[in-house]
């Protein structure tokens, strides 16, 4: 019987040793899970730092546009002023001696168009080319057909409101009138129908 009290001792003895290593392991196992712990700890605090940089730095952003964008309409305003009294100075002028001197008017009225026109192109302001041109859906809209047989299709034969670019972006199309060739009649067609049949 000693034998089997010997191996039942010994297994006893070995259960022993692999809960002493499983103690050993969990304890090692808690260390790193708290260093593991730790370091995600650091990585959130990091984190919700970075995000708050960059929300200020968002909010940074929009007030700097903000205020580009004020200075350069302030800029463009201070370029109309003179536009604007010249404008004033010749209402008054008009209202002034009414029915003296039209041609005058009608000059210094074209002096000022220029100047404005000026001041626009200063800024960046092209008028769109359009009479003559062939149809550009991007630039030109059509708001009436002719028949031309003379011109290609699609050519720009008026233009009823003029169309303006800001530099290469169009900020308002020209509205145009645009030939066409003319379409065979009704009648034309209906006939070589009926022959057909």
């Amino acid at each position: 019987m000693r034998k089997g009290e010997d191996k039942g001792e010994d297994q006893k003895n070995e259960e022993e040793a692999q809960s002493e290593v499983t103690s050993a392991q969990l304890e090692r196992l808690k260390g790193e899970l708290e260093e593991k712990t730790k370091l995600a700890e650091e990585y959130v605090t990091r984190l919700k730092y970075l995000q708050a940089d960059f929300e200020n730095y968002k909010k940074m952003a929009a007030r700097e546009r903000k205020m580009y964008e004020m200075c350069a309409t302030e800029q463009l305003i201070k370029n109309l002023l003179p536009i604007l009294d010249n404008f004033e100075a010749a209402l008054a002028a008009a209202t002034a001696r009414p029915g003296d001197d039209l041609p005058s008017f009608v000059r210094g009225i074209e002096l000022i168009y220029k100047d404005l026109l000026a001041v626009l192109e200063k800024e960046g302001l092209k008028p769109i080319k359009a009479i003559g041109e062939k149809f550009d859906p991007y630039k030109h809209e059509v708001t009436m057909t002719a028949i031309d047989e003379d011109l290609p299709e699609d050519t720009v034969l008026e233009e009823l409101e003029r169309g303006y670019m800001l530099g290469a972006k169009v900020i308002r199309t020209a509205k145009v009138g645009v030939s066409k060739k003319e379409a065979p009649s009704h009648s034309a067609t209906q006939e070589s129908a009926d022959e057909d049949a």
